[in-house]
Formats: C-alpha cells, sequence, structure tokens
C-alpha cells in the first residue's frame, strides 16, 4: 500500500500530513487485529462451538470493520483532494489511479469483514449454554409429569426455546425501528406485521426485513413510506444478491439525492436493476457512484434513469464505482453552464444545456448533442475538448459517454425506459431453484418460529421475572 499512496498528502482538521503518515496508526491496529484474528481461527478449527472463542472472533471483526472503516473514509478524503491536486499538476495521473485502487481494495477487505461478522454472529445465535440453562430452570420450577420420556421432552424443550428465541431477535429489531422511527400503537403493529409478510413469502427473514426498515427510518421515512417502499427494496436485493440492509441504505439516499419520495422506491429499484444487468457494473457499484453524483444531480433536475445510463456506459468502459461517480459528479457541474466546443471540421459549435424557462435539458439529450460534436473531432480535437470541458480528473469518464457505440448506448436506453417489474422478475427468475426454495422455506420457518415463541414468550417472561425475584432475593 505504501507505493501506492507515495507523495501523496491529506488535509485533516486542518493539519496537512503525508497520507501513509495519517494511516500509520490505523495500519498498525488493522496488522494487530488480523494477527489475533488468525490465533482465534485456528483454535475455532479444533472446537467449531467454543462461545468464549466465538465472542473474541466476534469482538475483533467488529474492531476491525470500525478500523477499516476508518482508513476508508481517510483514503476517501484524501481522494476528494486529490482531485484538486491532479488538476493543479501536484501529483501524477499514475498516483491518483493508485489511489482509486487503493480505495477500491479497502472497499472489498470491508465487504469480506462485514460478511465474516455476520457469519459469526449467525454462529453465537444458536442455541448453546443459554439454552440448557433456560430448560434446566424450567424443569425444576415445573414438573412436567413423570409419564413424558425423555424422546418427548427435549424435543420439545428445544423447539420452545429455539421458537422464544427467534421472537425475541424480532422483537429486538422492531424495538429499533420503533426507536428510530417514532411508530407506536397500530403504526407499529401495521410494520411488524409488513415485515412477517416479507418474511413468510421471500428469501429474506422478518428479522431482515426489520433490519431494513431501520435503515428506512433513519432516512426519515414513516410508517407509509415503509409499508409502501420495502417491496422494491426487497425485490432489488435479491435481484441484485446483495445484502439486503445495504440495498436499503442505497435506495433510500439515493431517492434523498434525486428529490424522490418513498413511493418512487419501487420505480428506482426497477432503475438498478435494468442498468445493473444490461451494463458491466452491480448494484452495490452503482450505489457508490450515486453516492458522488446523486446530490448535484438532483439540484440539476437531471433523473435517475439518465444518471443510470450514463454510469451504465461508463462501466462498459471500465469506470465503476468511485471513480464513475467522481467522474459523473464534475461531468454534471461543467454541462450546468455553456459548453462550446471547437473543430477545424465545424469550426465552433455550442450545446445547449438548458430550455427556455432556463430549467436543464434532459441529461441524455445533452450528451446526444455532444456526440455529434465529437463524431466530427479528430482524436487529439476530443482529447482536447474533453480536457478543457471538464478538467483531466473526469475527462476519461467524459471520453467513455463520447465514444459509446449506438448500439450500445440503445440497448441500455430502451432498458431502462422499459425498466418497471423488472426487479421482481430478476428476483423471482434467482429464486426459481433448489437454492432458492430452501432459502424461502428457512424464511418460512422462522416466521413459524416467532408466530410460536410469542405464544410462548408471557410464559417465558413469567418465568424469568420469578427467577429474578428470587436472585433479589438472595
Amino acid at each position: 500500500m505504501a507505493n501506492r499512496i507515495k507523495g501523496i498528502t491529506v488535509e485533516i482538521g486542518g493539519d496537512t500530513t503525508k497520507l501513509s503518515k495519517a494511516l500509520e496508526g490505523v495500519n498498525k491496529n488493522i496488522k494487530s487485529t488480523q494477527t489475533q484474528l488468525k490465533d482465534v481461527e485456528k483454535l475455532l478449527k479444533l472446537d467449531p462451538k467454543n462461545t468464549e472463542l466465538l465472542s473474541q472472533k466476534q469482538k475483533l471483526l467488529a474492531d476491525s470493520i470500525a478500523t477499516t472503516k476508518e482508513k476508508l473514509t481517510t483514503l476517501k478524503t484524501a481522494a476528494e483532494q486529490a482531485n484538486t491536486a491532479l488538476a493543479n499538476g501536484e501529483i501524477s495521473q499514475e498516483q491518483y489511479d493508485a489511489l482509486q485502487r487503493e480505495i477500491i481494495e479497502t472497499e472489498q477487505e470491508l465487504r469480506n469483514l462485514e460478511t465474516e461478522a455476520g457469519k459469526a454472529s449467525d454462529s453465537l445465535k444458536q442455541i448453546g449454554e443459554a439454552g440448557e440453562i433456560l430448560q434446566n430452570v424450567g424443569d425444576k420450577i415445573f414438573d412436567v409429569g413423570a409419564t413424558l420420556t425423555t424422546k418427548v421432552t427435549v424435543p420439545i424443550a428445544a423447539a420452545g426455546t429455539a421458537a422464544v428465541k427467534t421472537a425475541s431477535d424480532f422483537d429486538s429489531a422492531m424495538s429499533k425501528v420503533a426507536a428510530v422511527s417514532g411508530a407506536t400503537g397500530d403504526d407499529l403493529e401495521k410494520l411488524r406485521d409488513k415485515a412477517r409478510e416479507m418474511g413468510s413469502k421471500t428469501k429474506f427473514s422478518a428479522s431482515e426485513a426489520a433490519e431494513a426498515m431501520n435503515y428506512m427510518a433513519m432516512a426519515g421515512w414513516k410508517t407509509g413510506d415503509m409499508l409502501s417502499g420495502i417491496d422494491g427494496i426487497m425485490n432489488l436485493a435479491a435481484a441484485s444478491g446483495e445484502d439486503l440492509a445495504t440495498t436499503s441504505d442505497i435506495v433510500t439516499d439515493a431517492l434523498t439525492a434525486f428529490g424522490l419520495s418513498a413511493a418512487d422506491s419501487g420505480h428506482f429499484a426497477d432503475v438498478l436493476a435494468s442498468a445493473s444487468s444490461n451494463a458491466n457494473t452491480n448494484v452495490s457499484m452503482l450505489g457508490e457512484s450515486f453516492k458522488y453524483c446523486a446530490p448535484i444531480a438532483g439540484a440539476l433536475g437531471f433523473s435517475c434513469e439518465d444518471t443510470a445510463e450514463a454510469l451504465g456506459l461508463m462501466a462498459n468502459a471500465g469506470i465503476k464505482s468511485t471513480q464513475s461517480g467522481t467522474s459523473m459528479r464534475s461531468i454534471m457541474t461543467a454541462l450546468s453552464s455553456e459548453v462550446k466546443f471547437c473543430s477545424s471540421s465545424f469550426g465552433e459549435m455550442e450545446i445547449a444545456t438548458s430550455n427556455a424557462d432556463g430549467s436543464m435539458r434532459d441529461l441524455s439529450d445533452i450528451l446526444a448533442d455532444c456526440r455529434v460534436a465529437f463524431d466530427q473531432m479528430s482524436e487529439s480535437e476530443k482529447a482536447s475538448a474533453a480536457q478543457a470541458l471538464v478538467s483531466k480528473n473526469a475527462m476519461s469518464g467524459f471520453l467513455a459517454l463520447m465514444n459509446a457505440a449506438p448500439q450500445d448506448v440503445e440497448k441500455l436506453s430502451s432498458a431502462i425506459a422499459n425498466c418497471d417489474g423488472t426487479s421482481l422478475s430478476m428476483a423471482e427468475t434467482m429464486q426459481d431453484n433448489l437454492g432458492g426454495q430452501l432459502t424461502i422455506l428457512k424464511s418460512q420457518l422462522e416466521e413459524l418460529a416467532i408466530s410460536f415463541g410469542e405464544i410462548l414468550m408471557p410464559v417465558i417472561r413469567s418465568i424469568v421475572t420469578k427467577i429474578q425475584e428470587f436472585i433479589d432475593k438472595l
């Protein structure tokens, strides 16, 4: 990594320092945590069910995720400042590209850590010592009858403990939604019913649906918004294979940036699904791109459809994720003012970027007019015109848009224009196999466990209350 970011500086809190120096402490923490993780993993191979080791692994992964996020934030801060440094000639294009690769690698490391953390969390959720203790206490408090054999009582107790645990986890997830959204009474009950409905008919569990609702609540969505918007988000997550909570975060952030409402979430999900399936990109990378360019696109009145089309064309040329997002931001900024091109073949040509009423023309129309001009230029004139319009940082992205083959533009434009229902169709196709059926069956079983657990919950809470009272006396 040191070679990649050599010579790049970053300003943090008013202090300018070498990027390698700024990341020195973070990298040291990451290395230390990785060493400990290797040691824990080695011991877990000998004893996979050891709860102490699993707890240590989960804590180390959480620390590693937090440190990696801190590193990624510093790298992205440096990347934003590097745009100016590149334009001023303070760093080379090679250094700038190396920094972008470092960001991509760090993002990949973060996704791997989050996946591993999810697996560790699932392992800890299995019925272990806590379930056995609860079963033993229940046996002492209640006389279940001498006529019941161990072969009957043990499976029933285990099933009951699992059901209560599942229902308890779902309650905890919905409590977070209630705390963030402020939903109470009938509104909260509607959200609970919707989460359980999605859990019973999709690949995602009710608890996962609740987690997605939590992201919606953090984006300011109210009960009605979540009830109408979650179907599209879950279809997109199923169609793309992305994590449900991450997909929810992508959609809610982008809708806000484009000035759209929760009612538009289904259509926006279809736009993302269509763009990702007809261009060399995926929903996660499109979400990262939108993070950088969606705010200015929304401010200028450019549609999410045209923006997705442009990002898809860039992706076909290998420009994706953060790089395409920052390029698109610069391109949109440049197109917001007067655009003129010069060539020996046509002299000077001005591209109209606004309508008579002062509103911006459609982004796809502006880019189509620009392509007409570029088709008449020599290679050197194209490079010069691109640099003059959008600067060195974004010229590769702009040239990718200008050089896109007409058939590629038509294919992507047509797919996005007719995208309604795409995410649902893709989700159904993704689940139309044995693996998909088993995944849905698992979600349905969780819904059954929640129903069973809610019946047992009052009894278990009564038992726990009595135990607490007994411990207080002791």
